[in-house]
């Protein structure tokens, strides 16, 4: 199948300009958003969001080998599921919004999508993924955005013996039962780090809570989430060396961001 070229500006790329998070800043406020303080030197660990988005087109395989160069401690990804059961790396539900491809994931076989590709770099099935990170010894996160494929994650991550470096993550709680029931390490994922996040997460009986970063509400998601006896994780997804270094201010668990060699670039540099 051929398929059509992408158009200039992806909304990927148009999301990236206006600041991925603005929810979060809209409910916490900007300032101050370079911290004074210093990087804490029980440093969390560093995970690729979509392998490594800001050196290579997400939830391909280029992403997840750069960030593997890079030396992440994990990779996260993307994880949707087509009309005949394939597991797929995108982050959207519509193929069009950023790749060659078109249609909606759901509705579509894979033969009509493979092939597709975002900024000239193939899509790739979760198997084929998981092949490439088996070797290396990083933790993986995988985000289901929908429910109904659960099982059908764990399956293929068990083929791979990858069952002990996985954790599910998920903005809705149902998604992660199947995987609780399996013993499986599950994260709740929220928009904005309020304190109610911390306690939906560990009511969900999930191991970890993920939220977007706002400078003022960090530190009390962090708080709150170790109160409840649960890892406190930050997506980063408009990634400087500065703003990376207000992030690495606050004693979290995981930072996932875009470019996880800047985060170690600012872990050296402390």
């Amino acid at each position: 199948m051929s398929f059509s070229s992408r158009p200039d500006v992806s909304r990927r790329r148009l999301l990236a300009g206006m600041g991925a998070g603005v929810s979060g800043v809209a409910v916490w406020g900007l300032s101050p958003l370079i911290g004074s303080g210093s990087v804490t030197s029980d440093r969390p660990q560093i995970v690729g969001h979509r392998g490594a988005e800001g050196l290579a087109p997400p939830n391909t395989e280029a992403a997840i080998r750069r960030a593997l160069e890079v030396g992440v401690d994990g990779v996260e990804l993307d994880v949707r599921r087509t009309s005949d059961g394939e597991l797929l790396l995108f982050h959207d539900p519509v193929l069009d919004w950023d790749s060659t491809g078109h249609g909606w994931i759901r509705n579509t076989p894979w033969d009509e999508i493979e092939g597709a590709q975002v900024d000239g770099e193939p899509l790739v099935t979760l198997d084929r993924a998981l092949e490439t990170i088996a070797p290396s010894d990083a933790s993986i996160y995988l985000e289901l955005k929908d429910g109904g494929y659960t099982d059908a994650v764990l399956e293929t991550v068990a083929e791979h013996g990858l069952t002990d470096r996985t954790t599910i993550i998920a903005f809705d709680a149902p998604v992660l039962d199947p995987a609780q029931g399996a013993g499986v390490s599950t994260g709740l994922v929220g928009s904005v780090p309020t304190p109610w996040l911390a306690e939906d997460a560990a009511a969900a009986g999930a191991d970890a809570a993920f939220t977007h970063y706002a400078p003022h509400g960090v530190p009390t998601f962090v708080d709150e989430t170790r109160e409840r006896g649960l890892t406190a994780g930050v997506w980063k997804l408009v990634d400087t060396k500065e703003t990376i270094r207000d992030v690495l201010e606050h004693d979290l668990d995981v930072l996932v961001t875009n470019r996880p060699d800047f985060a170690f670039d600012v872990l050296q540099d402390a």
